[in-house]
């Protein structure tokens, strides 16, 4: 029989078995019936037995379906500004990466710094950084950044495979997605983890906000990867590259288009509007569907690619996703697991040094089997969220702490968009070995940076 087919039918399975089992003290039928279709879900969702926007659809359906909450309450979250933001971000990422505008800004940032092992390693860095914010989905930044790396990788005479080859690839990943958590547009899942939280929580953490609390993080997490690379990968001899590589790639792209040319003034004016949010007052969710259809209405993004070009089984995931959130408070779900884990959770949460440390490392742990970024971090912040009041700081820490933590490639499985990634440069550039040890270095950055963050956290009044 059919080993998917096999996952399905036992995931069903331990689904009714939790809805059959005696209730505990504290959760009503209604609860079990939802934890029984979380159950499935997540077994679905580990195992990729079918699109995952198919099994979140299926789970909020029945919810409603079985009247355990209302049909606005179970889907009430697809008319929320959280859920908005990401139709609007991903739509105007799909069109600066349609247009061939990130491409562009990419190479001509490369084109200024030197031209050997070091210095395009650091060019990777900063224009992977510099165009993260315009483009809400890892997938698509790597699958365009990925062979412009390879590009450079040949051009200095790296074999396919070798550890130099392997440092411009690992380059290109820290610059295009390690820096998705550096700020709020830069990757849909932080648009999930803000979906998530209660209404206070989001209200602390606007464009800025998010920047803001990122900033240490950031340059520990970037400055040390960078200085990684060099002391594992950088050749005793290195060879420069022609110039003329990426001058010719960007000839290739010919003057800059109409089309090109909108999108960056539109891009502009929306990274302006969503840094602003909270002093003009206009949400940044309405800014990225305005933005969205002035590139509509220019003709930039055709109907026919609104239709096929924004990722919309992405945005239904997350949608179903943030829904669990709604639904686990509406029937009691989240109050009992703060009575019966509170033993546990709460010495933990009491010192933000220990919480740094071990919920990282707890995270780390989960991902041999939370591979999905989306599953992971909601999981993580719905066991995290009933205990948000009971904190002496202000738990945008932990939101943060997720956020970082979730994104390991120790097993490349572990990381879909680093595995879109590879696949775009067909799995050759680096190899699995080169993958732990470069997943291992963040792992450790990643805690340093957040250690180091706290203090810093301390200053600005969030502890």
């Amino acid at each position: 029989m059919n080993k998917k087919l096999i996952t399905g039918i036992l995931g069903i399975l331990a689904g009714i078995l939790v809805v059959f089992l005696p209730a505990p003290e504290g959760l009503s039928r209604e609860a079990m019936l939802v934890l029984g279709t979380v159950v499935t879900a997540n077994v679905f969702w580990i195992a990729d037995l079918i699109p995952n926007f198919a099994t979140g659809l299926i789970m909020i359906s029945l919810w409603a379906g079985l009247g355990i909450v209302q049909f606005n309450e179970a889907f009430g979250v697809f008319s929320s500004s959280a859920w908005w933001i990401v139709i609007g971000g991903l739509g105007i990422g799909s069109v600066a990466t349609k247009t061939g505008l990130v491409k562009r800004v990419a190479l001509n940032i490369m084109r200024f710094f030197p031209l050997n092992y070091g210095g395009q390693s650091l060019a990777l860095f900063v224009a992977g950084t510099a165009v993260a914010p315009a483009i809400p989905s890892t997938n698509a930044k790597g699958a365009i950044a990925a062979p412009i790396s390879r590009s450079i990788s040949e051009s200095l005479g790296y074999e396919e495979g070798s550890d130099q080859s392997a440092g411009i690839f690992m380059s290109m990943v820290w610059g295009f997605l390690v820096s998705g958590a550096v700020f709020l547009s830069a990757t849909s899942i932080n648009y999930a983890i803000k979906g998530l939280l209660p209404e206070n929580v989001q209200a602390q953490l606007a464009w800025a906000d998010w920047f803001k609390v990122a900033i240490p993080w950031a340059l520990v997490s970037m400055v040390g990867g960078y200085f990684a690379l060099q002391f594992l990968y950088k050749p005793k001899n290195e060879q420069t590259m022609s110039k003329e590589t990426i001058l010719k790639q960007i000839a290739d792209l010919g003057p800059m288009s109409r089309e090109e040319k909108i999108t960056a003034i539109v891009l502009a004016i929306t990274l302006i509007f969503w840094v602003l949010e909270r002093q003009l007052g206009i949400s940044a969710s309405i800014s990225a569907i305005i933005s969205l259809s002035v590139l509509v209405g220019f003709g930039v993004m055709k109907p026919a690619e609104f239709k096929n070009s924004i990722g919309w089984d992405v945005a239904i995931f997350i949608g179903t996703a943030m829904s669990l959130g709604t639904v686990l408070g509406l029937v009691g779900v989240s109050e009992w697991l703060k009575v019966n884990l509170s033993g546990v959770i709460t010495p933990l949460l009491d010192n933000p040094f220990l919480t740094v440390v071990v919920l990282a490392l707890i995270i780390y742990a989960a991902k041999f089997i939370l591979v999905s970024l989306i599953t992971s971090s909601t999981i993580f912040l719905l066991i995290l969220i009933p205990f948000f009041e009971g904190l002496s700081y202000n738990p945008v820490i932990l939101v943060f702490i997720v956020a970082t933590s979730i994104n390991i490639w120790f097993l490349p499985y572990m990381n879909p968009p680093y595995l879109t990634t590879s696949a775009a440069v067909n799995n050759k550039m680096a190899l699995n070995k080169h993958a732990m040890v470069t997943s291992v270095v963040y792992m450790i950055l990643n805690i340093l940076g957040l250690l180091i963050s706290l203090p810093y956290w301390q200053m600005i009044g969030l502890i």
